[in-house]
């Protein structure tokens, strides 16, 4: 749908539209697998046969649901009505998509025993499965969260390395099929906007940081989850969010690190990176400048009510830990009720990771990322605790996902 707006938009000031693209996600500092290409969204999606059903049944109960649901059903109300996609075979109007989480959430308010809610699912609701990478149902899923961490308003040590705000030379145009649409005004005409390196090398946004942390990784971890918490010297807490991109495409340093032999493919996960880059600081930024993506952000004020929420969703809504998913919204475009089957990591007390439990629940679709592309990659928001941040930095592991679509004789 972004991608429509920007056909009719031939130059507009990032500030207008920027906080449309908030998630960025933890999948981006671990290796993307290729994706089959996806011409219509309508291939993603494959109706379940009555035999082949999972069982609907959620292994985290329900409390935190109807919530989510309820976020993305207000984002699906923004959508013009009579707007049609095609999905699973069929084609729906929004109104369609609306009147099917209506009656998801009437489910949920109505049957309390878990038998009879699914009972409910499965007379309403057709079920469709995501056909993952290779067209066989098997997905890749990875997690992230919202990291916290200390930092000052001003540059004070050990606070040096900043976040920034968008830039005002930030600009959209439909010139620049190769980043996104995403330049910078340059002798009259739109040219990519700035790299990494470049960015960094010339300090070419001075007097536009919002904050200061103490760890040039703890910089780069908040451009891959895209949002986080900053605790201030005060004690006072604010948020920055995922504001816009300098349109470049991501490169993985994951691989790059593989490449160079440093780790192999089954050690990239979040943990390695980071100690490896800590244990390297002669490397350091060589190797985080060969990824050419970079992250702007905004700064909340100081958080009150909202202080126990998630972040921003690529909906506008607060994502849910446990529930709120990361997909690719060219393949499924709209807000629907998802069913996740995968597994999350189970650590000892002193951190270390001692096996994997199964996990089977209902998730929404709240959110995007650079890395999700194709039916095969799904990124699941775990929170913002202690156990997010080590699950997020160890989770890749098979999965399947399904969709569920109220029933046409249901209408």
């Amino acid at each position: 749908m972004f991608s429509q707006f920007l056909r009719h938009k031939r130059y507009v000031p990032a500030g207008n539209w920027v906080r449309y693209f908030i998630g960025i996600t933890a999948a981006l500092l671990l290796l993307s697998v290729s994706a089959i290409g996806v011409a219509d969204y309508d291939t993603a999606l494959k109706q379940v046969a009555p035999g082949s059903m999972p069982l609907l049944l959620d292994d985290s109960g329900l409390q935190d649901l109807q919530k989510s649901v309820e976020r993305s059903a207000v984002a699906l109300k923004l959508i013009d009505g009579e707007q049609q996609f095609s999905l699973c075979g069929r084609v729906y109007s929004a109104q369609r998509l609306q009147k099917s989480l209506a009656t998801f959430l009437r489910g949920i308010e109505t049957y309390t025993n878990e038998a009879d809610f699914q009972r409910f699912l499965f007379d309403n609701f057709d079920v469709c499965q995501a056909q993952g990478s290779d067209g066989a149902g098997q997905i890749l899923v990875t997690g992230y969260y919202e990291p916290f961490r200390d930092g000052s308003l001003i540059r004070k040590s050990p606070f040096v390395y900043p976040l920034y705000q968008v830039p005002p030379d930030l600009v959209v145009s439909s010139g620049i099929q190769d980043s996104n649409g995403v330049g910078r005004m340059e002798n009259g005409r739109v040219v990519p906007y700035w790299t990494r390196a470049e960015i960094e090398n010339g300090d070419l946004l001075q007097g536009l940081e919002i904050v200061y942390l103490a760890d040039p990784v703890d910089v780069f971890i908040l451009h891959v989850q895209g949002s986080g918490k900053i605790r201030l010297p005060d004690g006072s807490v604010r948020k920055v969010h995922y504001a816009a991109s300098n349109g470049r495409g991501y490169q993985s340093i994951g691989r790059l690190l593989v490449d160079r032999g440093a780790m192999t493919l089954e050690e990239v996960t979040m943990p390695k990176i980071v100690s490896y880059l800590h244990d390297h600081p002669d490397e350091l930024q060589e190797i985080l400048h060969h990824n050419d993506r970079y992250i702007f952000f905004s700064l909340s004020p100081v958080l009150g009510e909202t202080e126990n929420e998630g972040p921003a969703g690529s909906l506008g809504q607060p994502l849910t830990a446990g529930r709120s998913l990361a997909v690719d919204s060219e393949c499924f475009p709209v807000p629907m009720v998802g069913y996740l089957e995968t597994e999350l990591p189970v650590f000892a007390n002193d951190g270390a990771q001692t096996d994997w439990k199964s996990l089977h629940r209902f998730v929404v679709n709240q959110d995007t990322g650079a890395a999700i592309r194709g039916p095969g990659r799904a990124d699941f928001f775990l929170g913002g605790d202690e156990y997010a941040a080590r699950a997020a930095g160890v989770m890749k592991q098979p999965g399947a996902l399904y969709f569920l679509l109220l029933k046409e004789e249901k209408m």
